[in-house]
């Protein structure tokens, strides 16, 4: 029935920075943006049962049943994107994704609601590369499937109440982490390491000084 509501886990995705990136492209080029771009999220939505509602020119409309599958979405595209820059470093794209869940009223083939209102508020201020997604989402969501931070509370123009807003790390972004650990503590080890043989010498140098 047109006009009915239901909650749903709303998602918007798009390239940052597309209005000055295709600026600068040909017809063709703008086009073989898009296949690009389609042809990496298109199965990841499909893979994590999100429902594309509509593309809106670079931007994505994508509504989940599960908080949960739509936040592992937003860490698949940013996957395939990191995946993609690395193969193609000369034309990298970055996405941003943001995620709110709520109720939404459902009119031919499309939604609204402050649902939509708040995932396309956040979208504004999600960073490339990132994934943000609202306190509403948190509390939903399984919390042992996703790494996330606390951004703190974020007040947007038009909604009368502030949101809480969190960040997913991708699994690359958790792997660089990893790997910048392991140098720090190998830093620190050689430090460690450093200081040790520094002490072992004044030592000697001191007993050799003592004795003759």
């Amino acid at each position: 029935m047109e006009g009915d509501t239901e909650t749903l886990t709303v998602m918007f995705v798009d390239i940052v920075s597309y209005t000055k990136t295709t600026s600068q492209l040909s017809r063709e080029d703008i086009n073989r943006l898009h296949e690009v771009f389609d042809d990496l999220v298109l199965p990841i939505f499909e893979r994590r049962n999100g429902q594309v509602i509509k593309k809106m020119g670079d931007d994505y409309l994508v509504a989940f049943k599960s908080p949960t599958n739509a936040v592992l979405c937003g860490m698949d595209i940013q996957d395939a994107f990191y995946e993609y820059n690395s193969a193609s470093p000369s034309k990298p794209l970055r996405v941003r994704v943001a995620i709110h869940t709520g109720e939404v009223i459902k009119r031919k083939n499309d939604i609204y609601g402050e649902a939509v209102n708040v995932a396309a508020r956040m979208e504004d201020i999600t960073p490339a590369n990132q994934i943000f997604f609202s306190e509403a989402v948190f509390s939903a969501m399984n919390k042992q499937e996703i790494p996330f931070t606390h951004m703190g509370l974020k007040r947007f123009r038009g909604l009368k109440y502030p949101v809480r807003i969190f960040k997913a790390r991708s699994n690359h972004a958790i792997r660089k982490q990893k790997r910048k650990s392991v140098f720090l503590e190998l830093i620190r080890a050689l430090i460690a390491i450093g200081a040790v043989l520094v002490v072992a010498y004044l030592v000697f140098y001191l007993m050799i000084n003592y004795f003759y």
